[in-house]
């Protein structure tokens, strides 16, 4: 594979990704490979292993056979996209990907998901309580509030 061939398939993945209206942080996400390494591809500087077309085909909803199929596009006129301004669009696509990845998640997973996230959200607002009486013990008249 030549250089031109790595540049010819970054400017199809870039086509594929943007006719999907997705950024790159978005395809990262998705596909679970790091965003710099996908602007590396995208820039032709990156030359990627099977197993990653495949994991792009998956995640564009193409068949493999089209992630190879770059010499249809003039490549004039694909334009390899810029780096995002930081904190773009990454919160809401970082969402949108959780929601997606909880989904595949079992019970018991679920379960371990939502223990830390209760944890997360008391992190820092947990006040103990002055006084603490055992469950079931009785409390002192002093320990009642009036």
């Amino acid at each position: 594979m030549t250089t031109r061939h790595l540049r010819l398939f970054g400017l199809h993945l870039a086509w594929l990704r943007k006719q999907r209206g997705w950024s790159q942080e978005t395809l990262s996400l998705e596909s679970g490979l790091a965003r710099s390494y996908l602007s590396g591809i995208e820039g032709g500087k990156r030359n990627l292993a099977l197993i990653n077309i495949c994991t792009l085909a998956e995640t564009l909803a193409v068949p493999p056979s089209e992630m190879l199929d770059f010499a249809r596009h003039d490549a004039s006129e694909l334009q390899v996209e810029q780096p995002p301004m930081p904190y773009g669009n990454r919160q809401q696509a970082a969402i949108e990907a959780t929601v997606r990845h909880m989904a595949e998640l079992n019970e018991p997973e679920l379960n371990l998901v939502a223990a830390v996230a209760r944890a997360l959200a008391g992190k820092g607002s947990f006040r103990p309580p002055v006084s603490y009486v055992k469950p079931g013990a009785r409390a002192a008249a002093s320990d009642i509030e009036s």
